[in-house]
């Protein structure tokens, strides 16, 4: 997952009221080169503050709007994105005015503008406002190339009074009724009275308090890492996903919706502007929404957080001390797709569609979350369509083949039994599936694929037939809880693994 060190663009204003720009980890490599900028649907949207206040901003002319009778003392800075350098900074008293930007952009450039204002003894920034000059003469919002995307995927999000009390009940790594998480909810809210001032806590406490984990990250450190809000919190650190569950957890102890989500994070120019974005489906980031007001409004707490956790292993390295940042606290969705392309959520309820999964198969997912597959060959799940809990192979399907990455990072999977029809299990086919514990092997399997089950993290038990014939490398590396049955000719099968199963058997 991504670490909190690629910041999008800014940092937060301190104590004083200007704006500190940080650079992009990387620019865009060939400036003379970049992808078409086209204008977005909309022409304003609202950002919205920690105590629910509206602040609206849009585009009209060459000029910058802002309009809000919810904070005062504002600074907007123009900065080019490709190198996050200022432009112009405009001071205003009121909360509403705008700013004539024509004199400042070059046609076809793309810039950002960074908001600050202050709330008491707040001051805030949000710099996810991405705008041109185009051709016309007229300033446009940018037409993120996720956004649509999103809109689509956010449908997942619903509002119905079902849906709302499924994302307070508990799930794996989202312990909200553990004894532990109402306790450590209790005392991170304490004096906050509104659901506004609660998320509010929980986001200061996870950004402020909690280290990001950059051992993790490090592929040279053979470990399992565990992402169970309750663990994470008692040692102070996390990677993205960690942060999300953790921030789930502690809003669904105190009555309050909220959801891990999952999907491609953009931490920089050239990932934003990436000629692949769109056929990119390959979840590398993790951040959460809460349902405030009325609203899904998203985070991502991993961008915003302050500490970070640097060593060689969980157990040796430092915290090193950074000033967190509210850029990424409660955005519309408009802003939030300039750096996120959503997945999916993290909702036991499903994302109800329906498509091909293989020359002759095709799957349906329902309310419910099952997805159903049906047909004969090998299937292969299109990317980023994971949003199912149980799978079901329909009546009559001779499916023989699960195909490579099919089941890729499908989180919410707990139990899998493969009709007796299958023959292989392809390369990553179950990777990174993190809540599946039990899956059943028909007695016809004759191939297992390389890293098919790694990084199964909760799987208990599995019994591999004797009528495998090959198994690829690392099949079940990185999974630690595993009671592992196999034939006694694969003795020796985890001489290269990272983290071998916690009992194997052979029979």
């Amino acid at each position: 997952m991504r670490s909190p060190a690629l910041r999008v663009f800014a940092a937060l204003m301190t104590a004083v009221m200007a704006v500190s720009v940080s650079p992009c980890p990387q620019v865009f490599a060939d400036k003379n080169k970049q992808p078409k900028i086209e204008k977005a649907a909309f022409s304003s949207y609202e950002l919205v503050t920690f105590e629910g206040g509206i602040i609206r901003i849009g585009v009209e002319g060459t000029s910058f709007t802002v309009s809000t009778d919810a904070a005062n003392i504002f600074e907007i800075t123009l900065c080019k994105a490709d190198s996050s350098s200022v432009v112009r900074r405009f001071k205003k008293q009121s909360g509403e005015f705008s700013v004539d930007l024509e004199g400042y952009m070059d046609k076809g450039k793309l810039y950002f503008v960074a908001i600050s204002y202050q709330l008491g003894s707040k001051v805030i920034t949000q710099d996810d406002n991405y705008i041109f000059l185009g051709d016309d003469g007229q300033i446009h919002f940018y037409k993120s190339p996720t956004y649509s995307f999103n809109v689509e995927r956010c449908t997942e999000l619903r509002d119905d009074e079902v849906s709302l009390k499924e994302c307070l009940q508990p799930q794996n790594d989202i312990e909200c009724d553990d004894p532990v998480i109402i306790e450590y909810s209790k005392q991170i809210c304490e004096g906050a009275e509104s659901d506004w001032e609660k998320v509010y806590h929980i986001y200061t406490y996870l950004i402020g308090a909690m280290a990001y984990d950059n051992t993790q990250t490090d592929k040279s450190n053979k470990m399992v890492y565990q992402d169970g809000a309750i663990c994470l919190l008692r040692r102070g650190m996390a990677v993205c996903e960690g942060f999300g569950n953790i921030f789930t957890a502690l809003c669904r102890a105190q009555g309050i919706p909220a959801t891990v989500e999952f999907g491609v994070g953009l931490a920089c120019f050239d990932e934003m502007m990436a000629d692949n974005l769109e056929e990119d489906e390959t979840p590398d980031h993790a951040w959460a929404a809460v349902y405030l007001g009325g609203k899904w409004r998203f985070v991502d707490p991993t961008y915003d957080s302050g500490k970070t956790y640097e060593g060689k292993s969980w157990d040796n390295g430092k915290i090193v001390e950074g000033v967190p940042t509210y850029n990424y606290y409660l955005l519309p969705l408009e802003a939030f797709s300039y750096a996120h392309k959503i997945c999916d959520a993290d909702t036991v309820h499903g994302y109800e569609r329906s498509g091909s999964c293989g020359k002759d198969a095709t799957y349906t997912i329902s309310r419910d979350g099952t997805l159903t597959i049906s047909g004969s060959g090998t299937i292969q799940m299109p990317y980023g369509v994971n949003g199912f809990s149980k799978i079901v192979f329909a009546p009559g399907s001779k499916i023989t083949c699960i195909g490579k990455k099919c089941f890729f990072d499908c989180d919410l999977i707990t139990q899998v039994i493969l009709p007796d029809t299958v023959t292989e299990i392809g390369q990553e086919a179950f990777n990174s599936c993190e809540d599946l514990e039990y899956v059943y092997l028909p007695s016809g399997l004759e191939r297992i694929g390389q890293e098919a089950f790694d990084g199964c993290d909760e799987l208990a038990f599995i019994k591999v037939p004797k009528s495998v014939k090959r198994m690829g490398s690392w099949a079940f590396d990185d999974c630690p809880r595993l009671y592992l049955v196999l034939p006694s000719k694969w003795k020796g099968y985890d001489s290269k693994y990272d983290c071998k199963p916690m009992h194997t058997e052979f029979v």
